[in-house]
């Protein structure tokens, strides 16, 4: 069995490297990188060369100050596409997968003010994904539904609290439609936003987190079928974990002390026990934390 990793071996970015995914996007069934570089404004395509090396990155422009980046199909004909919220420049940017080992140059969709996370989902069943956007600057998250072509209607925005931070898609209360987790930096708490059914969102719920919430993940942590959500409180170092409690609604949080100012949080199981644990980046001790599950539970 494998139990531990090589060193690591490096390639260059350009400047401030704050992002990163790995996702197919030649179909050679081999994973790339995709980076955003926050400092130079572009992202950056680093291909696999199939040995487990990577190819000098290519890199393609942006807006201002990138800082969030993922890949996902917008387009439906069975490419990796780029999305990047562009945090200066108030957009996101849409770079089409030409096929050919290529993007096209990026589209923007106006967002709020300082867009700072994305996700891309289907929020209104009719199979096309649509971008999800924390935009830091004006409390809000925007919605940009997809038209079918690749190209996105104008954003129709949902008030948060202060300063969403993170934002993640996941159908908390089991109707089988994907509601919108984020998480208000500015004003310590977590809020739920229930999707309507129709492609638009009630008014958010908020639970108190910790001071300072930098990231959210979502996963079933006590087995019993509910997806419960955990929070990375940055200013009181700590995880918080808000346990789902069937309707929807989530209890109060249940604190776990982490070094110091924890930043980004995941959840996956790590002893194969089949328990989730939890990962969390310390960004103030220069350090992983890694919590295992010891709750005593068995999926229904």
């Amino acid at each position: 069995p494998c139990n531990g990793f090589s060193t690591q071996k490096t390639y260059p970015t350009s400047s401030g490297p704050v992002s990163v995914v790995a996702a197919d996007v030649n179909g050679d069934s081999k994973l790339d990188i995709i980076i955003a570089n926050r400092d130079s404004n572009n992202v950056g395509v680093l291909l696999n060369a199939g040995t487990g090396t990577f190819s000098a990155q290519v890199t393609y422009p942006t807006g201002n100050n990138p800082v969030s980046v993922l890949a996902a199909d917008v387009n439906g004909d069975s490419k990796l596409d780029i999305i990047v919220a562009n945090y200066i420049s108030e957009n996101v940017g849409v770079l089409l997968n030409n096929g050919n080992d290529a993007f096209a140059a990026q589209m923007i969709y106006s967002t709020g003010s300082n867009p700072y996370s994305v996700a891309a989902t289907d929020v209104n069943g009719d199979n096309k994904l649509d971008i999800i956007v924390a935009n830091y600057g004006s409390n809000s998250i925007g919605v940009l539904l997809n038209t079918g072509t690749g190209k996105f209607a104008a954003q129709v925005t949902y008030s948060t609290d202060s300063n969403p931070y993170s934002v993640a898609t996941v159908d908390v209360n089991g109707d089988s439609k994907l509601d919108i987790i984020v998480a208000n930096r500015g004003s310590s708490n977590v809020g739920v936003l229930l999707n309507n059914g129709n492609g638009t969102f009630a008014a958010a719920m908020t639970y108190p987190t910790g001071s300072d919430p930098r990231s959210v993940a979502v996963t079933d942590v006590n087995g019993d079928s509910k997806l419960d959500i955990i929070v990375a409180n940055y200013g009181s170092n700590s995880n918080g974990v808000l346990f789902n409690n069937g309707t929807g609604t989530f209890d109060p949080q249940v604190t776990y002390s982490t070094d110091s100012n924890p930043i980004s949080v995941a959840a996956s199981d790590v002893n194969g026990d089949s328990k989730p644990d939890i990962i969390v980046a310390n960004s103030g001790s220069n350090n992983v934390g890694v919590f295992l599950a010891v709750c005593n539970w068995h999926a229904n």
